[in-house]
This record gives C-alpha cells, sequence and structure tokens, in this order.
C-alpha cells in the first residue's frame, strides 16, 4: 500500500482531471466529495458553462482537499460556447496527461495508475483507457444519492488497439463497433488539438461531435485500450435532458446534421490522404457509407417509440408496476451485479481486490 502511495504521488504532477459542466450542481458537489473522500492526487480543472457563482461556491468548499482550478464560460450559442469552453478548461491543464469526466461518473485510482504507467512506457500512443462500467441508483433514478447503487454492466469493447492496420476498417469500425474514447487518458497538446478542431468546425450535433473525436484522435498516434481494467464508472439514467430526450428527427431538420458529417468526411479525407497518403476520395466515401450504416442500425431503435407510442406507453407502464414491487426488484439487481462480478473477477485477477475497494467507497457516497 505504501508503495501504491507513493506512486500516486509520483503521477499528481502528470496527470490532470477535468470535469466540464453545465449546472447539475448537486452532482459536481457528490464528484468533490468523493475525491476529497479518497484523496484525490490530481490536479482538478473545473469548467463550468453556467457561470452563475455556485461552481466557485463549490471551489471554496474544497479548495482545501483538492487542487481545483475554476474555469467559468458562460454558454449562451449552441454549442459554440460548450467548444470555447473544452479549449479554455485544456488550455489551463498544466500537467502532460488530461483525463475528461462529466459530474455524475466517477474514477478508479488503481486502473488510472495503470495506465498513466502505460503511457510514460510507450510514448508512441497518445491516449490510453478501459471498458467503460456502468452504474444505477435506484432503478436508473436521474437522483444524485439514492438507496441503492448496482453495477449493471459495461461498454462493449472490440478493439484494444487503435488505428487498425487499414484506415478505411479503423473507419468502419468507428461507427459500427462503437468503442468511446471520450474518458480516456491523453497526452493534453493532443487532445487540446482535437478540442480547437471542433470549436473551428462548430458542429450543430454532439453526436456528429464525438464521431470526429473519435475518428481524429488515433491519427496522432496509437491508443491502447485494457480490457483487463476499468478507469471509469458511468451513472446511467442521470444524463442531462437533452441526451435522455435525443429525438434524431428533430436533429435532422433543427440541426445541420447532413452538412456536419460531410465536414467530418471532408475534414478527415483530407488528413487521411495528406499524412497517410490515403486516396482522398475513397476516404471521404468511406465516412459517409459507414455513417449511413450506422443509422441503418440506429435509427429502428430510436423511432420505435414514436412508430407505435401506445405500446411504448404500455411498455414503461409494466415496467412502473413491476418496479413497485421492490424486493423482488431489489432481488433481480442483487443478481444481476453478482454475475457481473463473477465476471469482472476473473477478467481483473489480482486487481479486482483493489477495484472492490474503490466501488465500496463509491457506493458509500451515493448511499450516504
Amino acid at each position: 500500500m505504501l508503495h501504491d502511495m507513493k506512486d500516486m504521488k509520483d503521477q499528481n504532477t502528470q496527470l490532470s482531471i477535468m470535469l466540464a459542466q453545465f449546472g447539475r450542481h448537486q452532482f459536481s458537489d457528490r464528484f468533490f466529495s468523493y475525491l476529497k473522500k479518497t484523496s484525490c492526487p490530481y490536479p482538478i480543472i473545473y469548467a463550468d458553462g453556467n457561470a452563475d457563482g455556485f461552481s466557485s461556491d463549490l471551489c471554496q468548499k474544497y479548495k482545501s482537499d483538492l487542487d481545483i482550478k475554476l474555469v467559468e464560460y458562460k454558454q449562451s450559442q449552441k454549442f459554440k460556447d460548450y467548444f470555447t469552453m473544452m479549449v479554455k478548461g485544456l488550455e489551463a491543464v498544466q500537467t502532460p496527461y488530461v483525463m475528461l469526466c462529466d459530474n455524475d461518473d466517477f474514477i478508479i485510482y488503481s486502473s488510472i495508475e495503470k495506465l498513466l504507467t502505460f503511457l510514460n512506457n510507450n510514448p508512441s500512443y497518445v491516449s490510453a483507457g478501459s471498458p467503460i462500467i456502468e452504474m444505477q441508483i435506484d432503478n436508473f433514478s436521474t437522483k444524485h444519492h439514492g438507496d441503492k447503487a448496482t453495477l449493471v454492466g459495461s461498454y462493449a469493447h472490440f478493439r484494444d488497439e487503435e488505428p487498425l492496420p487499414a484506415w478505411a476498417d479503423q473507419i468502419h469500425d468507428t461507427f459500427i463497433k462503437f468503442q468511446p474514447n471520450f474518458y480516456h487518458i491523453y497526452k493534453r497538446e493532443v487532445l487540446l488539438e482535437i478540442w480547437k478542431e471542433i470549436l473551428e468546425c462548430n458542429f450543430s450535433d454532439l453526436t456528429i461531435m464525438e464521431f470526429y473525436y473519435q475518428l481524429r484522435a488515433p491519427t496522432f498516434g496509437k491508443q491502447h485500450s485494457d480490457p483487463s481494467i476499468t478507469h471509469y464508472i458511468r451513472q446511467t439514467g442521470s444524463g442531462t435532458w437533452e441526451s435522455q430526450h435525443y429525438d434524431f428527427s428533430r436533429e435532422l431538420v433543427y440541426n445541420n446534421l447532413p452538412k456536419d458529417i460531410r465536414l467530418v468526411a471532408d475534414r478527415m479525407s483530407k488528413i487521411y490522404s495528406e499524412d497517410f497518403n490515403e486516396d482522398n476520395r475513397n476516404m471521404y466515401t468511406t465516412i459517409l457509407d459507414s455513417y449511413a450504416e450506422h443509422l441503418n442500425n440506429y435509427l429502428p431503435h430510436n423511432v420505435m417509440r414514436f412508430r407505435w407510442p401506445r405500446l411504448f406507453s404500455m411498455k414503461l407502464s409494466i415496467l412502473k408496476i413491476t418496479n413497485k414491487f421492490m424486493i423482488l426488484h431489489n432481488l433481480k439487481l442483487s443478481l444481476k451485479e453478482f454475475r457481473f462480478k463473477r465476471k469482472l473477477k476473473k477478467i481483473m485477477g489480482n486487481s479486482y481486490p483493489r477495484f472492490i475497494q474503490e466501488i465500496s467507497k463509491i457506493k458509500s457516497i451515493i448511499e450516504d
């Protein structure tokens, strides 16, 4: 344990945690409470787009326990001000590595240490991460605290190493076998450049922005995803109103989604052509065709609630009724978590006991 603490002290000059958010201050309070309880060794950049004064109060509350720097940028122009805030936040980072976080999520220190060690030993890699684990509170509640927090599963893991040998395959898998790299640990200068380009593009749709993020990152260097650990825990069901009520048809009508994806194809195809000697036109059509295939898979699930509204409403009613039988419902969740933990124990091996200790601390914050 003493050796572990020394490793963390050595690494606290290497990594910054950047919390970027708009409002939802009770989640930010919970996030900082967790970092305080676990004696977070890393400096924190707190980028707030609400700029209503509450974030300043939070920083005052935790300044004696955490190294927090507040970056406020009032968001009024969608989504340009958000992109600007991200750039300003990353410009404030003083460490060689940075990791983005949401305020309703949690980090796992032991896994972060391993990822930092990997990056330091492998300078050709620009980012490193792991499969993200999902946690829910009181059956997908949007609350920041609750009676029961449960590990329910993890994001699909397809690739340990990126980019793939062929850029056409990398593009296709980015859209069809989506494996998020948003919460990876990045070299600071790489992530800053990506967000500067996003600001320049000024995308009108955040899903397209994230696809650009996914495609652009491996063009700077290698990416590593370690399936034997997890460094990030996401609370499911607690996203912003926009993400919970995402309506593709409205986005298509009100935003410039077709223009956005063509902009992604245009910029990325030039990068593949100039930096990797790929055929510009082939890369351009590969991006558009892969996105079209992604939509063919995505849309049937997204439009079901509009195509069969009565059936969807009936489904929600049944779920509400069954959830009232809390004893049976909690038993089902406990069994689900038991099976998932058994799977994690097999995957993580010797890392599992420390992981479970950190999960216990997270649960103690949520269930307090």
